[in-house]
């Protein structure tokens, strides 16, 4: 398997550890349960040419599906917001065209300005206007975006292509750990999600969402996992699905770039 991407999660563990107990008759071993910290190494790794043809005949069936129960395509809503002057009218389209450009024309401003070592009093103001630029049109930018996918997000090619994001998720998504012992022992990679196919696998995912009341170790440590670890899997899922990166450091950029405010 190829290691698209990884990441650390941290979580609580109780151990039971060995320690010293004065008594009156003397000092005694004893055990006590004490909290510490441990870090899980989780792993999207790459589908082979065969995984995707099965991940894009498994969207194929969401769509009709979808089709079928009678939502609107994009295209079709697209069309219909046009013809009633919405998002995707000519007009809007045209003010999402001159803010693409301003916030170019600004980027390349800052990226200039900043690397040099002195610049003029005209230049400083050129430099404040751009970052003023970049700013405002990245925001309106975003807001558009988000109203885009708040549009779309009821049509049958965004249900699908939900479903198939959760479908990637479900059966590329790994984690590290230790087997063997002694000189043996070596770091191995395990599926989060247990099952042969998306069925089982998806059980396993439900499971894991709405069991609290488990005594079974192996399935809590999953289950622990899991939810340190599903929305990033769902972004990098994404990100590599939409093309936006395909290794560790351009999914990397991708995430900080897309996801920023996710984070503060």
């Amino acid at each position: 398997m190829k290691e698209l991407y990884s990441f650390e999660i941290k979580r609580t563990v109780e151990e039971e550890v060995s320690y010293a107990k004065k008594t009156e008759d003397g000092t005694i071993e004893a055990t006590k349960q004490v909290k510490k910290e441990v870090k899980d190494r989780i792993v999207f790794v790459k589908p082979s040419f065969g995984e995707v043809e099965d991940a894009d005949f498994f969207y194929g069936q969401k769509y009709n599906e979808y089709i079928n129960a009678g939502f609107l395509t994009k295209a079709m809503l697209a069309k219909k917001m046009g013809d009633l002057g919405g998002l995707t009218s000519k007009i809007v389209d045209e003010r999402v065209a001159t803010l693409m450009v301003e916030n170019m024309e600004a980027a390349r401003t800052i990226e200039f300005f900043e690397g040099a070592k002195d610049i003029t009093e005209e230049q400083e103001k050129k430099l404040k206007d751009a970052k003023e630029t970049f700013a405002s049109s990245r925001a309106e930018l975003h807001d558009y975006e988000v109203d885009m996918r708040e549009q779309f997000s009821h049509t049958a090619d965004s249900k699908a292509e939900v479903k198939l994001i959760e479908w990637i998720v479900l059966h590329f998504s790994y984690f590290e750990d230790e087997v063997g012992e002694g000189k043996q022992k070596k770091k191995d990679l395990f599926p989060i999600f247990e099952g042969e196919d998306y069925e089982l696998k998806r059980a396993s995912l439900v499971k894991m969402q709405e069991e609290d009341d488990s005594t079974d170790i192996t399935f809590l440590r999953r289950k622990m996992l899991f939810e340190e670890s599903f929305n990033t899997l769902i972004k990098v899922a994404s990100i590599w699905y939409n093309k936006m990166g395909d290794d560790q450091e351009s999914i990397k950029n991708s995430l900080k770039h897309l996801f920023a405010s996710d984070e503060e």
